[in-house]
């Protein structure tokens, strides 16, 4: 997922600002990022690396559900689930900001 056109890179869409990403990822390949600021390596599942290079690309947390249906094909309900726990298992680790309850509140569908 090295390619920077497609659903996540414009994903905000003309005319509205995309929050910023961290900038302290660095990805190696598809299976593990590097938290800069930590030190620490990650290994990712696919769709982990997915959210976590759209939010580094400044995709809002509310188009993470529609990403990995597009990519996925799943359902509007297991993606809006899939991202919360995906959210809260990134943000207790450090790799996004502590706010599951935004998180939740933006999956829902």
């Amino acid at each position: 997922m090295k390619d920077t056109n497609g659903p996540a890179a414009d994903a905000a869409g003309p005319g509205q600002a995309p929050s910023k990403g961290s900038g302290r990822l660095r990805f190696f390949g598809e299976e593990f990022v590097l938290d800069t600021a930590s030190g620490l390596f990650y290994r990712l599942t696919p769709a982990a690396h997915l959210v976590l290079q759209a939010h580094e690309r400044g995709v809002r947390t509310r188009q993470f559900p529609g990403l990995l249906r597009q990519r996925y094909g799943i359902d509007a309900v297991s993606a809006a689930r899939d991202v919360e726990l995906l959210c809260n298992q990134m943000a207790s680790l450090g790799l996004l900001d502590p706010k599951p309850q935004q998180c939740r509140q933006e999956a829902k569908v």
